[in-house]
This record gives structure tokens, C-alpha cells and sequence, in this order.
């Protein structure tokens, strides 16, 4: 169980975090509604605003994310880092489609970096599930396949240790 103390604190980061979260998402709209009135009035003919617009927006997404896989207590790292490498696949995949229409719309160059990116997402994936996701070993009790490979080695160590 946790302290009162130590309750106190962990609320305390969660409202720290949480607000510095809306103050990124305000500045995201007030800097971007500038940017698109400068865009609007200066070089109409050019649509520049989409790069700064959508680089700042991913930011904006993984701060948000970080708060909640915070908020909501994921703390493996293994689970965190196989959420961050698949948002940011979706999120910079969305982007790099968004510059290849403005930029070459008849050739798809985008295919490739989704391509080969996608199998590293797919692979992390896949080895999260594998090796890091848990099974219920015993009633309240939750092991990760590593978490057991670990027990493993420290069972032979002793054994050496014990000889």
C-alpha cells in the first residue's frame, strides 16, 4: 500500500503533468492559428503551413501520450516503448503521406519508409508479446516470460553458488 505521502506526490506529478500537457496543446493552437493567418495573407498560393503544423502537431501527440501511459500507471518499458515506436510510426506515416501528395502525388515514394518501418513495428511488436507480455502463473501472481527467465538464471546461480 502506499503512504499518504507517497499519494500526495504521485497526484501532485499527475496535475503537474496534466497541466503542462494543455499548456503545450494551447501554444500548439495560438502559434498555429498565427502561422496560418501569416500564410493566408503573405503567400496564399503556398500551403508551407502543413510542415510546421503537423511536425509540432507529433510532439504535441507524444507529450499527450507520455501523460497518459503515466497517468494510467503503464510503467514497463518494454510495454511503453512498443506504444511510443507504434504511435510514432502512425503519426509520422500520416505525415510523410501528407508531403508526399503536396510534394510528387503521382509517385507513392511513401510506400517505401512504411514498408520498412512497418516490419520494425511488427517485430517489436511481436517480441513484446512474446517475450515481455505476462501470463497468470498463479492466482494474483502475473510473470512475464522474462520475468521467469530471470528466476531461471538466479536458480542456477545459486546452485553454482551453493557447490
Amino acid at each position: 500500500m502506499f503512504s499518504e505521502e507517497s499519494l500526495r506526490k504521485i497526484a501532485a506529478q499527475k496535475v503537474s503533468f496534466r497541466f503542462s500537457v494543455k499548456i503545450h496543446v494551447a501554444i500548439f493552437i495560438v502559434v498555429n492559428a498565427l502561422l496560418l493567418m501569416v500564410n493566408f495573407f503573405y503567400t496564399p498560393e503556398l500551403y508551407w503551413i502543413v510542415f510546421p503544423f503537423f511536425s509540432w502537431l507529433i510532439g504535441v501527440n507524444v507529450h499527450t501520450l507520455s501523460y497518459i501511459l503515466y497517468a494510467r500507471g503503464v510503467f514497463p518499458m518494454a510495454k511503453r516503448g512498443m506504444i511510443y515506436h507504434l504511435d510514432s510510426y502512425i503519426f509520422v506515416m500520416l505525415f510523410l503521406l501528407i508531403i508526399n501528395l503536396i510534394t510528387l502525388s503521382g509517385f507513392y515514394w511513401v510506400l517505401l519508409p512504411a514498408l520498412f518501418w512497418g516490419t520494425g513495428v511488427i517485430v517489436h511488436v511481436i517480441i513484446y508479446v512474446l517475450y515481455y507480455s505476462g501470463k497468470n502463473k498463479k492466482p494474483g501472481k502475473f510473470e512475464s516470460r522474462m520475468e521467469r527467465a530471470i528466476e531461471k538464471e538466479m536458480s542456477k546461480m545459486r546452485k553454482k553458488q551453493n557447490k
